[in-house]
């Protein structure tokens, strides 16, 4: 199998874990770096339609290499990819608790072990609105800095990862972070994992964890 054939695949098996468990419903978006430096993405369409031969081809300027129809936040893949050399696939959601932690500008901390992988503090964007432009790409951009995901306040997130599986899991863990954040606050105040926590986290199973997590999901949700 040609190495690109391997992306589009586990793109759409993101597409299809993403949307089983409710993280997206109708939108969202899921991109990939390929070898050359473009970029393979999801197309204006609902995550749990979307087929192969409808992913988006682009260059890191934007211009399309196939007929496919790119999301209107295709600017802001295309920033982080040319900004973080580090990144090699996306996740855009538009998980409930992750939304219900942005609206209300509350960060979301590691407080549990999964949680680790984002290795710390969630920045949060200073801005709600759809990000259709180049200088809203940058602007996320600076609000992600090194950080493994940004909270888009009221319209969900961005989760990166070093391939479609590891930020699909990102994702993932990143909802359940901020759902355990929510309702252990009912209880009282949260107390976040401190850094050195979380680096003895990482170094007892990185990169396992991630791994197998990602063989779970995309052999029960993603087929």
């Amino acid at each position: 199998m040609d190495m690109n054939d391997g992306i589009k695949a586990e793109i759409i098996q993101a597409c299809r874990v993403l949307s089983r468990l409710r993280l997206v419903e109708g939108f969202g978006h899921v991109s990939a770096r390929l070898e050359d430096g473009s970029v393979l993405m999801t197309p204006r369409k609902g995550l749990g339609l979307v087929t192969e031969d409808e992913l988006v081809h682009l260059n890191l300027s934007g211009e399309k290499l196939n007929s496919g129809n790119p999301p209107l936040e295709a600017a802001m893949h295309l920033a982080v990819f040319a900004a973080r050399q580090d990144v090699s696939a996306i996740c855009r959601t538009h998980s409930r608790y992750v939304n219900v932690m942005g609206i209300s500008r509350q960060p979301i901390e590691v407080v549990h072990g999964f949680g680790a992988e984002l290795r710390g503090t969630v920045p949060i964007h200073s801005s709600p609105y759809l990000v259709t432009s180049e200088n809203q790409g940058w602007a996320v951009v600076d609000a992600l800095k090194t950080a493994h995901a940004v909270v888009l306040p009221g319209n969900g997130s961005l989760v990166v990862g070093e391939s479609v599986g590891d930020a699909c899991v990102k994702a993932i863990f990143l909802e359940e972070s901020a759902e355990l954040q929510f309702l252990a606050r009912q209880l009282g105040p949260v107390q976040p994992w401190t850094s050195e926590a979380v680096r003895a986290r990482l170094e007892s199973d990185l990169p396992n964890e991630p791994v197998r997590a990602w063989e779970f999901y995309r052999s029960t949700y993603g087929i």
